[in-house]
């Protein structure tokens, strides 16, 4: 899933960069699990991560990832065991190590209204968490299905071009129950051609944060490429956006951030989404 970038980094925020510039701040204790574990509808389940707390004395920059535990996935009567898969990112300067559990079966559907148990073992810690999978957003629609973008001769005609009322992207959706949502939008193109080579390199995706209504106005100002976007809405669960609201605390709150892993810390949490596409074209 393309959200799993932001996932990483709310998650490695919240949990693993705990702040200890205050004395009375809850300290997570050495060797405690933390798990990042999200369920998509409709998706195979990619995205469960172990990795180990840092003690206080302890220097290391990141956590250690976990590929020992035993990870199963419970829905009523099946279960499913996930197994550790080891990656590397390199680029040039820095090789990124990772592991993550995964189901390596197709017979696992996360379907809307599931119920999942997620159960682990490591060594003499046992953990458990719930999860109920959401439904997906109801009528997601967009105003805007393709935009037509005319050649700048000056930073200042890309300025109006992009604050015009005509180029607002107006999604809407149904929320009679006042679900959270939150949107991300991705330019899918391998390499995208910016819409004013002037300005400075800029992201490629847009993620608003979770929030409670029926509609978005997006102004043409979050789109920076040509090119296909795909714009995704997501119904997330509130445990989700305790999470969220608890990365923002510092370190004068003296409340632990969310976390809904029992014998560990951590978030286990599923997600339903709908996705429209809006593509950027040059004016002929």
């Amino acid at each position: 899933m393309n959200n799993k970038l932001f996932f990483s980094a709310l998650f490695s925020i919240t949990f693993l960069t705990l702040s200890c510039e205050d004395d009375l701040l809850p300290v997570p204790e050495a060797d405690l699990i933390v798990v990042r574990g999200y369920l998509y509808a409709g998706q195979p389940v990619t995205d469960v991560v172990l990795v180990s707390t840092l003690a206080l004395d302890d220097e290391s920059e990141t956590a250690i990832p976990i590929d020992s535990a035993v990870v199963v996935l419970k829905r009523g009567a099946e279960e499913f065991v996930l197994f550790p898969v080891h990656s590397y990112d390199t680029t040039e300067t820095d090789t990124t190590f990772s592991i993550t559990y995964t189901y390596p079966d197709s017979n696992l559907v996360v379907a809307e209204g599931d119920t999942f148990i997620l159960d682990i073992n490591y060594g003499e810690q046992h953990l458990t968490s719930e999860a109920i999978v959401p439904t997906k957003p109801d009528s997601f629609l967009s105003n805007i299905d393709t935009m037509y973008v005319p050649s700048f001769d000056r930073n200042r005609d890309y300025i109006r071009w992009i604050f015009a009322d005509s180029n607002i992207i107006r999604l809407n959706w149904d929320n009679p129950e006042d679900h959270f949502h939150y949107l991300l939008m991705n330019n899918v193109e391998e390499d995208p051609e910016p819409l004013e080579k002037t300005l400075p390199p800029r992201w490629r995706r847009f993620i608003s944060e979770p929030f409670i209504d029926t509609s978005y106005a997006m102004l043409a100002s979050t789109i920076t490429h040509f090119g296909r976007h795909d714009i995704v809405l997501f119904h997330v669960q509130t445990d989700y956006v305790l999470l969220y609201q608890s990365s923002g605390q510092n370190s004068r709150d003296l409340n632990e951030p969310y976390n809904n892993i029992n014998g560990g810390l951590g978030m286990f949490t599923a997600f339903n989404s709908d996705t429209v596409s809006i593509v950027l074209l040059p004016q002929k």
